[in-house]
């Protein structure tokens, strides 16, 4: 039996002698695996890591050794192996004789975010200049203005470009083990961690390998999102099993890590589990009830626990009386853990630079670090239109609500892992409106974003190949 690759042997393909021919030939498995490559490179970086940290239980290593990973591994990794993306599809439409701006016609968010990227460079380009931030970032965010070009350029692309629905689902698989994985890390390194001379005003927390207990929040309200709708969709006792599991230890880890936007975040996120799969299926699923009651029961049993479950609860519906009934006082000022006053201050600096914002990085010349004790807004919606404008927060708001318009209009195409990933994204959407984008967590959610956009075959041509991949 002679080896062959969609329908060629390896002399076949020696033999190819022009680019058309190539692109003729190429399946649509000469992306998905880069792409699955690229993907769980940054879902897998936390482990080697964490080991290292549980090992060496110095919290200046964790710092340290994040950067190195990202920097010079796995976010290199993600822009070539996009880049092969962009080529392939653009060969495989000029093959096909149809026009790339014709194609993105169909895809409202590609164009979206396209506008968004443009209109960031534009700002910070022209605009706001060239500064020391732009290109290093500021201290342990160490988010650079061209990693969050990144986020839409690399990462969401990397996620619509893989197609083959079960290497989704093995890469969800994945990350979802590694979040199970990182919670007795998370509580052991909160008790062993040691102290540091450099971060002076770091404290033990229960964080994991994240230098701040609200970026763990984050990671946590992706993974109690994306463990809910799994387990909804389990195909087997087995798997709805591990993905309980997980759903119930990443909870538990979320309650004791005490990050109150991150316990509504995870909360929105299996509220959705229960309506998507209504929506898709005409019916309602009761393992997406149980999900839910499972996320209940565990949230509350650690609260309980751990006795933050009532005082949260009391300062949540406190801090929205306040809001309500006294917004410009000191103490409404004081709610969301001081966020109110920095969103009011940012509100202010958004009405005197409301078309290409204050640029990247670039509230130190607004003195909000001296106002409020914070240089971001800790809303990320507001961050997009203090950075870079208005317009960009609204490009940025209907970019992520056309993937769920997209999955909406074809929900017949969507399948279990497709789901998963948009209740995943979902989830820190709307914890993003108490948080900040930072580079070992953003990623996540534009990762889940790109799964989570239903392929209809147009944008990246999908093939049948005799050798079985897809």
């Amino acid at each position: 039996m002679k080896l062959q690759w969609n329908g060629k042997t390896p002399r076949d393909i020696l033999r190819i002698s022009s680019p058309g021919e190539f692109f003729d030939w190429l399946p649509q498995s000469f992306i998905d695996a880069p792409a699955l490559f690229a993907l769980a490179a940054f879902c897998l970086f936390p482990v080697p890591l964490a080991v290292h940290a549980l090992f060496r239980k110095s919290f200046d290593l964790i710092v340290i050794h994040n950067m190195e990973i990202l920097d010079y591994f796995v976010f290199p990794c993600a822009m070539v192996v996009a880049v092969l993306v962009y080529v392939f599809t653009l060969g495989k439409l000029w093959r096909a004789k149809r026009s790339p701006l014709k194609e993105l016609e169909k895809h409202p968010t590609f164009v979206l975010f396209l506008f968004l990227m443009a209109w960031m460079s534009v700002g910070m380009m022209a605009v706001h200049g060239k500064t020391r931030e732009v290109f290093y970032g500021v201290g342990l965010n160490h988010e650079t203005f061209y990693l969050q070009l990144e986020y839409f350029a690399g990462f969401f692309v990397l996620g619509v470009a893989l197609g083959n629905e079960r290497w989704k689902l093995w890469l969800l698989r994945g990350a979802t083990a590694v979040s199970v994985f990182l919670v007795p890390c998370a509580f052991y390194l909160w008790k062993n961690l040691s102290a540091t001379p450099i971060f002076y005003d770091w404290r033990p927390s229960v964080a994991c390998i994240w230098t701040n207990i609200n970026y763990y929040g984050y990671f946590l309200t992706v993974f109690v999102s994306l463990s809910a709708a799994l387990f909804a969709g389990a195909e087997s006792w087995g798997w709805r099993v591990f993905y309980g599991v997980a759903l119930a230890a990443n909870t538990v880890a979320l309650c004791y890590n005490d990050t109150l936007g991150a316990w509504i975040g995870a909360f929105c996120g299996c509220v959705f589990v229960v309506v998507v799969y209504r929506l898709r299926d005409g019916h309602w699923n009761r393992w997406a009830f149980v999900a839910l009651g499972l996320f209940l029961l565990s949230i509350v049993a650690a609260g309980i626990a751990n006795g933050k479950l009532v005082p949260n609860l009391t300062r949540l519906f406190r801090d929205i009386g306040l809001i309500l009934t006294q917004a410009q006082s000191e103490k409404a000022k004081s709610a969301g853990s001081g966020r109110w006053r920095i969103w009011l201050r940012c509100m202010e600096i958004i009405g005197r630079h409301p078309l290409f914002g204050v640029g990247f990085e670039g509230i130190m010349s607004e003195n909000l670090l001296d106002f409020t004790g914070n240089a971001r807004p800790h809303n990320e919606y507001m961050q997009y239109a203090l950075f870079y404008g208005v317009p960009a927060a609204i490009l940025y708001t209907l970019g992520c609500l056309g993937v769920y318009i997209r999955g909406w209009h074809l929900r017949a195409r969507l399948d279990n892992a497709t789901l998963a990933a948009l209740c995943a994204a979902f989830g820190y959407l709307c914890g993003a409106f108490f948080g900040l984008t930072v580079y070992n967590t953003a990623p996540y959610l534009f990762i889940m974003l790109g799964l989570g956009y239903v392929r209809a075959g147009e944008l990246f041509p999908v093939e049948k190949c005799p050798c079985g991949a897809t």
